[in-house]
């Protein structure tokens, strides 16, 4: 079955990964989209607050550094994200936020701004080598390198970490230099972004769907064409994104 155009995703800050319904709107998916990213804007400001005074932000404060009006608006984006499992708030203070090993995840953050019985419920995983979120690159792998991640997003332990290059996802906020964290796995659904095996040696990451007689492998980047292939070979599914900010 066909997916419906273009396949960026409205919604997603680390493994959940929520495509765009076919029965949303132009304006409901924008406005979704900048939900998910005002709510980036309030995990990127506490963590840069953590590491520059050692102690997260009021919620005023948030407010005033993601251009929200009111306190109450914080609270809400904060009761979706504690939801989510990207902080831990304690109910007495206002300044109790702690970020969890996902939003470390997300951000790419050091492990002195989570808390070390979080961080030590973590697996190591390899950085094998590079995918190409643009056209195809040819596929290599070389362990030497390993990352520690949120047992939560990885809790088999097979998962592997790749190095993105290329834009070609970057309205799946998934930026040239960003590490995805991979799933492997043969089989896809429509929506799911993928490392796909499309040449003999050559890999690409791109969102899937089976179309009537073809693959269609879309960006989300509309400076780039879609891919389509009369079939690929799926190497694993994205589970994670990782972003260093130093």
């Amino acid at each position: 079955m066909a997916g419906c155009g273009s396949a960026t995703p409205a919604r997603r800050l680390t493994s959940n990964v929520r495509s765009v319904s076919c029965t949303q709107s132009p304006q409901e998916a924008r406005v979704t989209r900048h939900d998910a990213d005002r709510k980036l804007k309030i995990l990127h400001h506490i963590a840069g607050t953590l590491r520059a005074r050692g102690y997260p932000p009021s919620v005023r404060e948030i407010a005033l550094a993601v251009g929200l009006n009111s306190t109450s608006a914080v609270h809400h984006h904060l009761q979706v994200l504690e939801k989510d499992g990207y902080l831990e708030r304690g109910a007495a203070q206002s300044r109790a936020i702690r970020l969890t090993p996902t939003a470390a995840l997300q951000l790419g953050l050091s492990s002195e701004l989570v808390p070390q019985s979080a961080a030590a419920e973590a697996h190591v995983v390899p950085i094998i080598g590079e995918i190409a979120a643009g056209g195809p690159i040819e596929a290599y792998q070389d362990a030497s390198e390993t990352m520690a991640v949120p047992e939560i997003l990885a809790p088999s332990g097979d998962a592997y970490v790749l190095r993105v290059r290329g834009d070609s996802m970057i309205d799946a906020h998934i930026a040239d230099g960003d590490f995805v964290l991979i799933r492997p796995q043969n089989t896809a659904r429509n929506g799911d972004i993928v490392v796909a095996q499309v040449e003999e040696n050559a890999v690409t990451l791109k969102t899937f769907f089976r179309e009537k007689d073809r693959v269609r492998l879309q960006p989300a980047n509309a400076a780039y064409p879609a891919q389509f292939y009369p079939d690929v070979r799926i190497q694993g599914k994205l589970i994670g994104v990782i972003r260093r900010l130093d």
